[in-house]
């Protein structure tokens, strides 16, 4: 609790300072209240969220009622949607290694596999991997798919190759491409970074707090997100849902006013 106090007060002085800086270059030099409102909300929502203040009081508005009223909210505007080579062009390895740089010119973030496609080669897999993520800033992803098209889990990309490329691995790339063909479930949460369909987020459905408390329970800070019908349609990253609980809070103490 000691150290939790220690760095609440550096994070809220060093807050407080760059907004009174900022406001003295283009104004007076002075601190308001919403000045101090705005250096302690960052550090009331930890509190907040880790257990450690039960309330705060704000005017005649509490600020546990205000992160209430903001983590109730969905997911949904945080969400960001992943490009992959979905309709264009799949990790197909028929289709040849070849289209790596189209791949790389359309930023794609991610690539997509299909359980029991039993066309998959571990040859095939690492050249994806190596250009993707040697040329493509934007790569990120394994998405494994169902059959039907319905979202299993995922994976790290750049870091599965660094896997697969270093001294004596784990596994091969020829044991990915089988647990792939054979749809392996169980071998496959062997990934790095694997987050399985259980674990992923709905849409339309999630609050913020439950996402955040999922991210801390997993110790990730960006999850998948699903639709109704279990499709894979973006991540959610803890950054975005924090800066939109700020925003959030803010409109809601400035409500009270």
């Amino acid at each position: 609790m000691y150290t939790t106090v220690i760095i609440s007060i550096i994070v809220f002085a060093g807050i407080l300072t760059l907004i009174i800086l900022i406001r003295a270059k283009y104004s007076k030099f002075e601190v308001k209240p919403t000045d101090i409102v705005l250096a302690i909300i960052p550090i009331v929502l930890y509190l907040l969220v880790t257990g450690q203040l039960e309330s705060l009081k704000y005017g005649g508005l509490e600020v546990k009622t205000a992160f209430v009223k903001a983590t109730e909210k969905t997911i949904s505007s945080q969400v960001t949607p992943i490009n992959l080579p979905i309709r264009d062009i799949e990790m197909d390895p028929k289709k040849g290694i070849e289209v790596i740089p189209l791949l790389v010119q359309k930023n794609v973030e991610g690539l997509l596999f299909q359980l029991g496609y039993g066309g998959y080669a571990g040859f095939a897999i690492v050249e994806y991997l190596a250009g993707l993520t040697n040329k493509d800033p934007f790569f990120h992803y394994i998405i494994i798919n169902n059959s039907d098209g319905t979202f299993e889990g995922m994976s790290n990309g750049p870091a599965l190759y660094k896997l697969l490329s270093g001294n004596r691995p784990p596994f091969s790339a020829n044991d990915v491409a089988t647990w792939l063909n054979t749809s392996n479930k169980q071998s496959l949460r062997r990934l790095p970074g694997f987050i399985s369909a259980q674990d992923a987020v709905e849409k339309e459905t999630t609050e913020k707090s439950k996402a955040l408390e999922r991210m801390e329970k997993l110790n990730v800070d960006t999850l998948p997100v699903i639709d109704k019908a279990r499709k894979f349609v973006g991540v959610v990253d803890r950054s975005r849902l924090t800066a939109s609980l700020i925003i959030d809070i803010t409109q809601q103490l400035n409500k009270s006013k």
